[in-house]
């Protein structure tokens, strides 16, 4: 029937964990997919998560490939995992949707994404900062032009994050470098795409560190890269804290603006302009309507997202002057966004995993490319590799101390 909607599309999941778990349940209301098959290594998990969502339990990949019902993968195994069955999964027809990072090693991502162009199958990673109404907001702000076209804020110089994450048990496998990557690679590409995606480039180089636990994992690691135009970003990990000590931002800085994201989900903004007339008007434009500044292609709001704009005139303070540019300051600016506090962070979380799923269905009908695409995937992988090999290969050097110096 003309403008009919196409058939849902039918999901096949590997790994009935807490995140694969998850995953079915941020898909379950969309009205593009449904739930065909389900399999991990525990038969008992499998089956039970089928019978939640009206699925079957297959015994292995192998058969949960051979369903023909199932046209999408969704892939939340341990990282290593990842990349072989990305590519079996494509090799046999199917879209993949697959967890972070697409594999722990480039050559590994590069064969699914060889795979994925040659069979015209489309392939995503689940980056859930590419569906966070904060960060849209942020590019919203980074997007506004002035009547002659220059950049409102001028272009990004600092993405900085603390990570001060929770501890994991000592047998979990996010410990084994062999199976997880590594901190960088397992949790870092989150945020080098993300702020490759805020920067609008790719780094040039980059540097890193690690600390080892006692002779035991490496829960610390350090990078810092540098992007084309002299914008810098730093990333920490520390995966040492106990739950309820967790905390997460990322700093952001404009030269006439700075920002702070708060929550590994981001669900706080903290954002101060320094702008003159012609600025201030234009993000107060942008934010008259809060709903429509926080929109998320298939994100659905609560109702408890806000924007207070707080505008300060400070006439008289003349002409202010960055690395980037020069432009006369009148106004100071606040802006407080928030997604409904700490209590908004797994809903806005599981609605960026939705979004995320929902794009790649709209990818496939549409005969588009996803919104995170393969070179996004590969490029933040590289970056995570580049961080862990810097690190691998760092040359310490201890200082030395005044009383054991001799100047004679």
């Amino acid at each position: 029937m003309s403008g009919s909607l196409p058939p849902p599309l039918g999901l096949g999941l590997v790994g009935c964990g807490r995140f694969g778990t998850f995953c079915l349940a941020a898909a379950a209301d969309l009205p593009s997919t449904t739930a065909i098959a389900v399999t991990d290594v525990d038969p008992d998990r499998s089956a039970g998560l089928a019978t939640a969502h009206r699925a079957r339990a297959v015994p292995d990949l192998d058969a949960l490939l051979a369903e023909p019902a199932v046209d999408v993968v969704i892939i939340a195994t341990p990282p290593v995992a990842h990349g072989p069955m990305a590519r079996e999964a494509t090799e046999a027809g199917k879209h993949v949707f697959c967890e972070k990072p697409l594999a722990t090693d480039l050559g590994a991502a590069g064969a699914v994404i060889e795979a994925s162009e040659r069979l015209g199958r489309r392939l995503t990673v689940d980056y859930v900062m590419r569906w966070n109404p904060l960060y849209w907001l942020v590019r919203r702000v980074q997007d506004l032009r002035r009547a002659d076209g220059a950049a409102l804020l001028g272009p990004l110089q600092r993405f900085a994050l603390e990570n001060l994450a929770a501890d994991e048990p000592a047998d979990h496998w996010f410990w084994d470098r062999g199976v997880s990557g590594g901190i960088f690679v397992e949790h870092g590409v989150h945020f080098f795409d993300a702020a490759a995606w805020l920067i609008g480039s790719q780094p040039t180089s980059v540097q890193a560190l690690q600390v080892e636990r006692d002779g035991n994992p490496i829960d610390t690691v350090i990078a810092s890269a540098t992007h084309p135009g002299g914008a810098t970003a730093s990333y920490f990990h520390a995966f040492t804290h106990p739950d309820g000590a967790q905390y997460q931002a990322v700093l952001l800085d404009w030269g006439f603006a700075h920002g702070l994201l708060r929550g590994w989900i981001p669900v706080e903004l903290d954002l101060e302009v320094w702008t003159d007339a012609e600025g201030a008007a234009l993000l107060g434009a942008l934010l008259a309507d809060s709903a429509e500044a926080l929109a998320v292609p298939h994100v659905r709001l609560t109702g408890r997202e806000r924007i207070d704009l707080q505008v300060t005139d400070v006439g008289g303070a003349g002409s202010w002057r960055t690395r980037h540019a020069e432009h006369a300051v009148t106004h100071r600016l606040r802006v407080l966004a928030t997604l409904g506090g700490e209590d908004a962070k797994l809903p806005v979380y599981r609605e960026s995993v939705r979004a995320g799923i929902a794009d790649l269905v709209e990818a496939v009908d549409g005969g588009r490319s996803p919104a995170v695409g393969t070179a996004d995937i590969f490029e933040s992988l590289a970056t995570a590799i580049a961080a862990q090999e810097a690190a691998d290969a760092s040359r310490s050097r201890e200082p030395e101390h005044l009383q054991l110096r001799s100047f004679a």
